[in-house]
């Protein structure tokens, strides 16, 4: 199911819990912009949307808005966001996805993946240190059905699974793939490693070859 666009209110400012180097609750909250400004541990959730069509892997990849502080107009996976205080992957997953695709799911139906430790150090000004809690998607959905938040995603990248384990394992330089945005206007676009947020942990490879696996019938031992 499909809901409307969903809207942080106007002049709520965002606050997290900061975390230990474990993962733990300290008891202490942080607003946003500090969080990223002094480098305190916080947690977020990810997920990526797969898919088989015509026999072949699909997986879907977010593109940042261009105003975003952090890895703005790159690919990352198809949700992503932080946990407000007193939130955990069973509440902000599901309403992640509502707000960044407007995409109803149940966090039952979320496979999960495990923690990934992230430490984005790219952009002048921002230090980003998260927790994040992956989990994967199987769902049968095109990318123009999408209602997307435009304050944080400018369109949905429909990528063939094998052609993309390809260019992140550095086979090949570019692939092309159909972006989506919420005109329903497609366009295809050529895509390389350096258009993805970059990680020092070969994250999205990782994840294709997790979809991949999937794929071929494995249901253990899932982990990032």
């Amino acid at each position: 199911m499909l809901l409307n666009q969903y809207r942080l209110p106007e002049g709520l400012t965002e606050t997290f819990d900061i975390l230990d180097c474990t993962g733990g609750k300290t008891g202490e909250v942080i607003a946003r912009d500090d969080a990223h400004r002094t480098g305190v541990w916080h947690g977020a959730f990810h997920c990526l949307i797969i898919s088989q069509r015509d026999g072949r892997g699909q997986v879907l990849f977010q593109k940042r808005a261009a105003q975003k502080k952090i890895a703005p107009n790159k690919f990352d996976v198809s949700v992503g966001g932080h946990y407000a205080v007193g939130e955990d992957a069973k509440v902000a997953g599901p309403r992640e996805i509502r707000e960044e695709l407007g995409l109803d799911v149940r966090f039952t139906d979320l496979l999960p993946l495990g923690r990934r430790v992230f430490v984005y150090c790219f952009t002048p000004g921002v230090i980003e240190y998260e927790f994040q809690d992956v989990f994967m998607l199987v769902r049968d959905i095109r990318p123009d059905a999408f209602v997307l938040q435009k304050e944080e995603v400018d369109g949905v990248l429909d990528m063939e699974l094998d052609c993309g384990i390809r260019l992140l394992a550095g086979e090949i330089h570019t692939i092309e793939c159909s972006l989506y945005r919420n005109s329903t206007a497609v366009e295809r676009v050529a895509v390389s490693a350096e258009d993805f947020v970059p990680c020092l942990d070969n994250y999205y490879l990782k994840l294709l070859l997790l979809a991949r696996r999937y794929f071929q019938g494995e249901r253990k031992l899932f982990f990032i």
